[in-house]
């Protein structure tokens, strides 16, 4: 696989494409381990315990996005999704995590720029998926290009939807998942409707323990009344393993 340059990196946080305020993001994922070796053993031994993950943002200072960084302390959640390599086309790396923001700071160099940067912790398990919309704004109805997966997974899936701008007032935008076997027979993914809205909003979906996703994944939105009305949004979508 070739390398791929930092400089594409994509940042969903909430509402905002927060890509453009930051210069650095970074998500570590790590697993408590207590070790279990007994005397006369030739290999330490260990077993392993509860997961966690940290996401730390790194950039530079903006009146609207610094409001929104500190209003998102004790805020219930953040729907974080992370594209280490850039979100740009479907099928690129997104990283899928309900995030808490735990720490935002600020620091004015007189020689430099006003900085800011914020810590997170994760609240759930990691998606570690791709992306199925780039954040880019679509016209009325639309359905997305499929992603194949090579196979079908049966251990459930998450699914993030970051809606940034609403034009042309329509009543009501919805986002769904189909899935299809051989690319060509489609049907709504159980439980991956995310909830209507007409203004901007993030949305997290978790399935049920078990659920199956088929080989194929693609996304229908739909568009009912407003005048010429445009929706941009980003999508990610991970399997679980």
């Amino acid at each position: 696989m070739a390398p791929r340059y930092g400089a594409s990196c994509s940042v969903w946080l909430d509402l905002v494409d927060a890509s453009v305020y930051f210069n650095d993001a970074s998500l570590e994922l790590a697993v408590d381990t207590a070790e279990t070796t007994t005397f006369q053993a030739s290999w330490r031994a260990f077993i392993e315990g509860a997961a966690t993950s940290k996401a730390t943002l790194k950039g530079f200072y903006d009146l609207v996005n610094d409001a929104a960084m500190f209003g998102n302390i004790r805020d219930g959640g953040s729907v974080l999704t992370y594209g280490p390599a850039g979100m740009l086309v479907i099928g690129d790396a997104a990283r899928l995590v309900l995030a808490h923001d735990v720490q935002v700071g600020e620091s004015s160099p007189v020689g430099g720029a006003v900085v800011v940067n914020a810590a997170f912790s994760g609240d759930a398990a990691v998606g570690i998926g791709w992306a199925l919309h780039p954040l880019a704004t679509d016209t009325g109805t639309t359905t997305g290009a499929s992603r194949d997966d090579a196979a079908a997974t049966t251990a459930g899936w998450i699914a993030h939807l970051h809606i940034t701008a609403v034009t042309g007032a329509p009543t009501s935008w919805t986002v769904k998942l189909q899935d299809s076997a051989d690319n060509s027979s489609w049907a709504d993914v159980a439980g991956a409707g995310f909830t209507a809205t007409n203004v901007t909003a993030a949305q997290r979906l978790v399935s049920a323990a078990g659920a199956t996703l088929r080989r194929y994944v693609r996304y229908v939105a739909t568009v009912v009344g407003g005048t010429a009305p445009t929706v941009t949004f980003g999508l990610a979508y991970s399997r679980n393993r």
